[in-house]
């Protein structure tokens, strides 16, 4: 297991500031602990707009944030942040989401999705596929004809593989890309990546076991493909994806194994292993350098997918 430099030096300066982020006290010192670490990212791009909205929901609002670059929009991405569904603020992915739309030149749409244990499963996943029904909606002005793409990484990479399959199942909108970063794919903890690194460097098997007892606190429903994506059967008529996993991460066969399902029934996969990196690297913009990377094959897939071509003037 060898390290990448860049993600050495993130770890010592995570290590000599003190920050423990989500692995520690209470939930609210667990939220602060993690908000503590995405303070260091400092700001993203600046945008042509970024909205701040509420959608109606069956429980109430879910809020959503729009990113609009500066650049005309290609695309309409739906995206779900990580936090093993109990910690993580749209404050903590404003850099990243910015970063996302700037080098994709697309609407991004951050979610506000409700967390556990205040809000358990399957509630999160009503508030994403509202989100869903209502960024479809959305097709007018800048909005009109853009190709629709819903990710997520981590907790956020399973809100949204649950998401798609669930518009699927019901005919519901139509997606036309989904991009999985390191996602949690099943919520029983047993692949060879969690023996692995059952503890650690970074994330353990014993920080994700608490997190699923905090989303699933009925054990009975951690096999449920709507919380276990990876053990739904119908593979086929899915969106072509784009995965990426870190290698030194305990959900590194979480999205290695989907990725497998994915190209097993004929989806186009593009995937990648980021060898060195740990768990949560990709949303560390500014700090690392992997993710700007990243982007920019997320970017050119995209192009590829859509079928778009480059001017040149």
């Amino acid at each position: 297991m060898e390290f990448a430099p860049e993600m050495l030096e993130y770890a010592n300066l995570i290590s000599s500031k003190g920050l423990t982020g989500f692995t520690q006290g209470s939930i609210q010192e667990r939220r602060d602990g993690y908000s503590a670490i995405g303070e260091l990212l400092g700001e993203g791009p600046l945008m042509r707009e970024v909205q701040d909205i509420s959608i109606p929901s069956k429980s109430g609002n879910v809020f959503i944030k729009n990113y609009i670059p500066k650049t005309e929009p290609k695309s309409k991405i739906l995206y779900f942040h990580g936090g093993g569904w109990v910690v993580g603020r749209l404050k903590d992915f404003d850099p990243f989401a910015r970063k996302l739309a700037e080098i994709t030149s697309s609407i991004v749409s951050l979610v506000d999705y409700r967390l556990a244990p205040e809000a358990p499963f399957p509630q999160p996943l009503e508030d994403a596929y509202t989100s869903l029904e209502w960024i479809f909606s959305q097709n007018e002005n800048i909005w009109k004809n853009l190709p629709l793409v819903v990710a997520g990484d981590s907790a956020g990479g399973n809100l949204a593989a649950s998401t798609i399959m669930r518009a699927k199942e019901t005919s519901g909108p139509k997606i036309d890309l989904q991009i999985l970063i390191y996602p949690v794919t099943e919520a029983i903890c047993d692949t060879n990546s969690y023996k692995e690194f059952e503890l650690g460097p970074g994330l353990t098997k014993k920080d994700m076991e608490w997190f699923i007892s905090q989303y699933l606190p009925n054990p009975n429903t951690r096999s449920d493909p709507k919380a276990s994506p990876l053990y739904q059967t119908g593979w086929k008529d899915l969106p072509p994806a784009i995965a990426f996993i870190a290698n030194i991460d305990p959900l590194r066969d979480d999205g290695k194994l989907y990725a497998e399902k994915l190209k097993e029934a004929g989806v186009s996969v593009l995937f990648k292993e980021f060898k060195g990196y740990t768990h949560g690297f990709f949303t560390k913009v500014n700090l690392l350098k992997a993710p700007d990377q990243g982007l920019r094959i997320i970017s050119e897939e995209m192009d590829r997918v859509f079928k778009r071509k480059e001017v040149v003037l």
